[in-house]
C-alpha cells in the first residue's frame, strides 16, 4: 500500500516539475541562438520598411583608399569634407571615425568643425560584464582628441552588443560611465538634436524605454539596448556618396571645374561618415549581410527614431502565456483525435502561429519567440501521441487478458468430451473469429443408446455474444431433459429468452436426439441452418422443419420431425460461418460447396471428414480473413 501511494505521489509531482522546467526554458531563452535565426528570417521576408530621405551615408570605400591612399590619411581631407558639407547646408555631420592621435593638420580640422557647428564625434567604452540593466564602463576604449570634442556639437558612444551568434543587432541606448554619467548612443544623441529635444528632457527608464516626448518612445530590451530595426541589406535603403567624390566636387567648385556630384543635394541632410572599404575592422555581420559597415547602424537607429518604427521583443511573461496557450490548445485538440489527424492539427497550429508571428513583426514590430514554442508543442504532440499509444496498448493488453479469461469461461460451457455411444463416431470443432464468439454446441446423454446434439449461433460477435451464449447453454441444459421432444425444448427455451433477456440478441438453435438402437433421429430447428444428411448409398439431404423462428425475438410455434438412418450414414451440423465464408472476390462458400466436399469425403471417419471440410473452407477463406465464428459437428453411424 505504501509503495502504491508513493508511486501515485511521485506521478502527480512529475508533471508540475516537467511543466516548470519547460516554462523555465522559455523564460531564460535557452534557444535564443536558434530564435535569432527566425528573427533574421523575419527581417528578410517582410516588406521593406519606410526610410527617411534625410540620411546621406558618406563612405570611405575602396575608391577613396585608391585615390587618396592608405587609411588613416591626412586630416586635411576631413577638414575639407567638413567645410564642403557645411557650405552645402548639411543638417548634421556625424563621424564614425576616431581621431585619437595628434597630427599636423589638426588645426585646420578643428577650425572646420568649429565653423560647421554641427559635427558629432564617437566614443567607445570598455564595457564591464553586465551588471544591472544599464551597461557600465569604468574607462574609455577609444575617444577623439579633446580639441575636436571641445568644438563638436556632441559626443556619443558607438558601442554595439553582439548576440550569442556573433551578429550585431543591438546598441545600448546609454552607457553608465564612472557611476554618474550616462552617455547616449551617437545616433540617439543627434536624433534628439534633430528633433529639438534637449537631453535633460529625455526620460530614460532602464530596461523599458527611452521617452523623447511627442509620442516617440523607443522600446529597449531588458539590458537597455535598442534592437536595431534594419530596413534592408547594405546599399539598398539610404543614399550613398563617396568620400573622395565630395572632396573632389568641393575643390572643383572652388576652381570652377565641373564637380562629380551636385553638393546641393546634401542640403538639410544628416551626413554619416564611416569606413566601408574591404578589409577594414568596421564590418560586422547583421541579419542581412555577413559584412555590414558599422556606419549603417547609426543610419538605421536614426531612421527608426525619425519614422517611429521600432522593434520590441515580447516580454518573458507574454512568451510564457503564448506557450501555455499553445500547449493547452494542442493538448485539447490532439487528445481527442486520431494520430494522423492530430499531426495535421499540429501542422495547422504551427503554421498559423508562424504566420501570426510574421504578421505582428511586419506590422507592429513585435518580436515573439517562435522556435521554443514550436519545439515544445511538437514534443508535446509526440508525448501525447505516445501516451495515447501506450494507453491504448495497455487497454488492449488488459482486454486481451480479459478476453482470454472469457474464452476459458466460454470453453467451460462447451463439452470437452464427445458422446461415447456404441455405433456412433462424433467429431466437433469450433473456430471463433475473435477470442470469444457466439457459436455454441452441447451434447446430452440419455443412456440406452440415446444422445442429443445441440448447435447454435448467437447474433453478433465478441464478448456480448459470448455472454448470451453462456446463458443459452445454461438454460438449454435445464430444458433438455429425458423424454423432452426437441421442438418442445426449443419452445421452452425461446419463452425464457423472450421473457428474461434484455440484450436485444437472439440465437438460432438446431437440436436433434439420436436413438442409435432403433436407428431413429428426431429434431427441431429454431431458425438455424438445416443439418446435412448423407446416406451411405442415398441422395444427400438437408434436414429442416416447417415451423421454427430464431429464439429470443418473440413468441412462436416450433415443430419437429424425424427420420431413419442406417450404418454408414453421416450427419453434419454447422453454423453460418461455413456457408457465409467469403473469398477475396466476395463470393460465399455456400451450402452447395459444403455438400460437394462432404459427399466427396463421406467414406472418411468423422474426424477426417471434419478436417477435409475445414481445409476446404480455409482454402476458400484464410484464417486471417475469417469474419464469423465457424462450428462443425460430424456424426458418423458406424
Amino acid at each position: 500500500m505504501k509503495t502504491d501511494a508513493l508511486k501515485k505521489i511521485t506521478g502527480r509531482a512529475i508533471l508540475p516539475v516537467i511543466a516548470a522546467a519547460v516554462l523555465a526554458g522559455s523564460y531564460f531563452h535557452i534557444l535564443d541562438s536558434y530564435e535569432l535565426i527566425t528573427l533574421d528570417l523575419r527581417f528578410r521576408l517582410r516588406p521593406q520598411i519606410p526610410v527617411t530621405d534625410t540620411i546621406a551615408i558618406i563612405e570611405i570605400s575602396d575608391d577613396t583608399i585608391e585615390k587618396i591612399g592608405r587609411f588613416p590619411f591626412d586630416r586635411s581631407y576631413h577638414a575639407i569634407l567638413a567645410k564642403a558639407l557645411g557650405e552645402a547646408g548639411a543638417r548634421a555631420v556625424i563621424f564614425d571615425i576616431f581621431f585619437s592621435e595628434p597630427s599636423k593638420s589638426d588645426g585646420d580640422f578643428v577650425d572646420a568643425v568649429k565653423g560647421a557647428g554641427n559635427v558629432y564625434f564617437p566614443v567607445v567604452f570598455d564595457l564591464d560584464p553586465q551588471r544591472g540593466n544599464v551597461p557600465y564602463a569604468g574607462r574609455f576604449a577609444a575617444r577623439n582628441l579633446e580639441s575636436l570634442n571641445g568644438v563638436s556639437r556632441g559626443v556619443g558612444h558607438i558601442n554595439v552588443i553582439p548576440d550569442v551568434d556573433g551578429k550585431f543587432r543591438r546598441a545600448p541606448a546609454y552607457v553608465q560611465y564612472e557611476n554618474y554619467l550616462l552617455q547616449p548612443y551617437l545616433s540617439l544623441l543627434f536624433a534628439c538634436d534633430y528633433l529639438g529635444i534637449p537631453q535633460k528632457d529625455v526620460k530614460f527608464v532602464p530596461g523599458k524605454y527611452v521617452d523623447l516626448g511627442s509620442a516617440t518612445r523607443i522600446p529597449l530590451d531588458e539590458h537597455s539596448n535598442i534592437i536595431v530595426n534594419f530596413s534592408a541589406s547594405w546599399g539598398r535603403s539610404f543614399k550613398h556618396y563617396s568620400f573622395v567624390d565630395i572632396i573632389q566636387s568641393h575643390l572643383a567648385k572652388m576652381t570652377g571645374e565641373a564637380p562629380n556630384i551636385d553638393l546641393k543635394a546634401l542640403k538639410g541632410k544628416v551626413c554619416i561618415i564611416g569606413l566601408t572599404a574591404v578589409g577594414t575592422v568596421d564590418l560586422h555581420p547583421n541579419p542581412f549581410d555577413t559584412l555590414y559597415p558599422a556606419v549603417g547602424m547609426h543610419a538605421e537607429v536614426f531612421n527608426s527614431i525619425i519614422t517611429r518604427n521600432f522593434i520590441r521583443r515580447a516580454p518573458r511573461g507574454a512568451n510564457l502565456s503564448i506557450l501555455a496557450f499553445l500547449a493547452a490548445l494542442i493538448s485539447a485538440l490532439v487528445l481527442k483525435t486520431k494520430p494522423l489527424r492530430g499531426f495535421f492539427i499540429l501542422f495547422a497550429v504551427i503554421t498559423t502561429f508562424v504566420l501570426v508571428g510574421m504578421l505582428v513583426f511586419n506590422y507592429f514590430g513585435l518580436w515573439i519567440d517562435l522556435i521554443y514554442p514550436i519545439l515544445v508543442v511538437a514534443m508535446l504532440h509526440l508525448s501525447l501521441t505516445l501516451y495515447k499509444y501506450v494507453s491504448e496498448w495497455k487497454r488492449r493488453l488488459l482486454m486481451e487478458n480479459e478476453l482470454q479469461i472469457a474464452k476459458k469461461i466460454q470453453e467451460s460451457f462447451l463439452p470437452t468430451v464427445m458422446p461415447s455411444v456404441e455405433g456412433v463416431d462424433v467429431a466437433a470443432s469450433m473456430f471463433t473469429a475473435r477470442q470469444v464468439g457466439g457459436d455454441l454446441y452441447d451434447f446430452t446423454s440419455f443412456g440406452a443408446g440415446k444422445f442429443g446434439i445441440m448447435i447454435g449461433d448467437v447474433s453478433g460477435k465478441g464478448v456480448p455474444a459470448a455472454l448470451f451464449m453462456a446463458m443459452v447453454v445454461g438454460a438449454f441444459r435445464s430444458f433438455a431433459l429425458p423424454g423432452a421432444r426437441p421442438h418442445d425444448v426449443l419452445a421452452n427455451l425461446n419463452a425464457k429468452l423472450v421473457k428474461e433477456s434484455a440484450s436485444n440478441l437472439f440465437v438460432t438453435v438446431y437440436y436433434s436426439i439420436f436413438d442409435v438402437t432403433n436407428g431413429r433421429m428426431v429434431y427441431g430447428n429454431g431458425g438455424h441452418l438445416p443439418a446435412l444428411y448423407l446416406a451411405k448409398d442415398g441422395t444427400p439431404e438437408f434436414l429442416d422443419v416447417q415451423d421454427g423462428a430464431p429464439l429470443g425475438l418473440m413468441d412462436g410455434a416450433y415443430s419437429g420431425s424425424e427420420m431413419r438412418f442406417g450404418t454408414g450414414d453421416t450427419f453434419i451440423f454447422y453454423t453460418d460461418g461455413i456457408t457465409e465464408a467469403m473469398n477475396p472476390k466476395s463470393d460465399m462458400y455456400g451450402k452447395e460447396r459444403l455438400l460437394e466436399v462432404a459427399s466427396k469425403n463421406r467414406s472418411l471417419p468423422s474426424k477426417e471428414l471434419l478436417d477435409a471440410i475445414e481445409k476446404d473452407v480455409r482454402k476458400f477463406e484464410p484464417k486471417q480473413s475469417q469474419h464469423d465464428d465457424i462450428t462443425v459437428i460430424v456424426v458418423k453411424i458406424t
